[in-house]
Parts: C-alpha cells; sequence; structure tokens
C-alpha cells in the first residue's frame, strides 16, 4: 500500500508574481499576507500555511522544518521568478496557481518535480519551473528518510487582455483533428494529464499547459504543445474577438470516439466512459 504523503510544516509557499492589473479570471487561492521585492518585477512571499491536521507524521518519512526549506528555496528566487518571462507575450492574459511536488531523498537532493495542479497555462514556464525545482538541494532530512512537499507559486498578467472561461466542450471537435498526430507523440505521462488551453483573438490557441500528478515525457510534451498550438477556432474567434478563451479538459477528450470506432492505445489519460 502506497505510503501516504507526508505533510510538510508549512508545507505550501506562496510565490507571487506581480502585475500591472490583474485580468478578469483569477485563482481562488488567498493572496500571502506579507511580500518581499525580489527582484525587478517580481515578489515572494514569505508567507508559509501549515496545515495542522497533517502533523501525525508517519515514522517511515523524513521531516524537513519550514525555515531549513525557505534557506534551501531563497536563493533560487531570482530563477523561479525568472521562468515567467519565457511565456513572452502571454503574459498580457496569463494568471493563474501552480502547484509543484517536491520529492526529496534522504540526502536532501530533489529526485522529483511534479507539476500537480496548474492554473497558469504555459509549458515553458512550468518546464522552467520544474528545472529549477530540480537543482535545489535541500537539508538532509530528519532520520535520513526521503520525504516529499508541496509549494505554491501564483502568477499575475499584466491585464493587457481579458480572459473568459470557455467550454471544454466546445474544443472537443478541435481535438479530434490532430487526436493521430497526438497519439503518435508518445505517452505524455504514466497518469492522467490535464490540459490549459488560450485561444487568443483570431482563433489561435496562444499558451499551452499540462497537469499531472506524474512526471511528464519532456519530448511528448513538446510535441503535444506544438499540435495542440496548430489549432485554429474560427467560431469562438467570430464570437469574442476582443479577449482571449481559456479551457481546460482531460487530454484523454482528443482520443474519445464513438462506441461505433475503435479505441486507441491510452496517452496518458483518463480510462474512457462506457
Amino acid at each position: 500500500m502506497r505510503q501516504k504523503p507526508i505533510v510538510l510544516l508549512g508545507a505550501v509557499t506562496a510565490f507571487l508574481l506581480s502585475c500591472a492589473s490583474a485580468p478578469e479570471v483569477q485563482d481562488d487561492q488567498p493572496r500571502p499576507k506579507r511580500a518581499k521585492r525580489i527582484g525587478r518585477g517580481g515578489w515572494a512571499s514569505g508567507q508559509v500555511q501549515g496545515d495542522e491536521g497533517g502533523m501525525g507524521m508517519e515514522m517511515s518519512m523524513g521531516v524537513l522544518d519550514e525555515r531549513a526549506v525557505d534557506r534551501a528555496i531563497k536563493p533560487h528566487e531570482r530563477a523561479l521568478s525568472n521562468c515567467f518571462a519565457l511565456a513572452g507575450d502571454a503574459r498580457k492574459y496569463l494568471s493563474g496557481q501552480v502547484v509543484m511536488r517536491f520529492v526529496v531523498t534522504g540526502s536532501g537532493e530533489v529526485s522529483d518535480v511534479q507539476m500537480i495542479r496548474n492554473g497558469l497555462g504555459n509549458y515553458s514556464v512550468e518546464s522552467c519551473l520544474v528545472a529549477v525545482g530540480k537543482r535545489i538541494v535541500f537539508p538532509a532530512p530528519e532520520g535520513r528518510r526521503g520525504t516529499d512537499f508541496e509549494y505554491s507559486m501564483s502568477f499575475h498578467s499584466t491585464g493587457e487582455r481579458s480572459v473568459i472561461p470557455w467550454s471544454a466542450g466546445e474544443m472537443a471537435r478541435y481535438l479530434h483533428e490532430i487526436s493521430s498526430d497526438l497519439a503518435n507523440c508518445g505517452n505524455l505521462c504514466a497518469g492522467d494529464v490535464d490540459v490549459i488551453a488560450y485561444i487568443e483573438p483570431g482563433g489561435v490557441v496562444g499558451s499551452v499547459g499540462f497537469a499531472s500528478q506524474g512526471s511528464l515525457d519532456t519530448m511528448a510534451a513538446v510535441c503535444a504543445v506544438a499540435l495542440l498550438r496548430q489549432i485554429r477556432v474560427s467560431e469562438a474567434a467570430a464570437a469574442h474577438s476582443s479577449v482571449v478563451l481559456r479551457t481546460t479538459f482531460p487530454l484523454a477528450m482528443a482520443f474519445e470516439r464513438p462506441v461505433s470506432e475503435p479505441s486507441r492505445k491510452p496517452y496518458g489519460r483518463r480510462s474512457r466512459r462506457r
């Protein structure tokens, strides 16, 4: 039976990138109560939220103190902040929170970083955050046993483009057009994969990101992003010529077919409903 993940004392640290103004779509998470400047255009929160209900820790898992975690992450704050620049022009509308799971070995090295929740939607930024995260070295957990914890960051756009939600069902028929090519990209992940996509005025998919409970295959993810960005959503562009549409859907949707049609090989997706 899988061990219950350790809950780090003060497991969630918020990392806030400032903006000129906020778009219409905002994440539901409460903003940090205090913040400190870490560099041009970036803010890092010193607020750490603990989980008292998770203090019953299994002895087979290691323990990391929140202050030790903060000290280890601090030298990498600027690099984490700079990841947002990789979004390019999409920073005009990108906004949301990402939650990464750090898997730490008994010696304090990071063995894996997973983007388990994603409200942002830009793979270039997300993969940069994961890469920076893997370079961080933490103190050895107490007992020198491996552990894991979650680390959250909130990003806010410049507010130059308004964002409104768009139905995943409306996106489905466009996904079917590229399903064969997506299958050829290979398995993105052993588990379920959710996609966050933004459709810019003109029907162009301007930004794509992924969320998964497991690690993503880099080559497959790059391939999938390229294909998803080839989609042109003409009807949506005609109806919403001045705003950006945001949609979230399981990648499995691209492979869902009528019962009469043959099923495809799984592609890091949820099982099809019967």
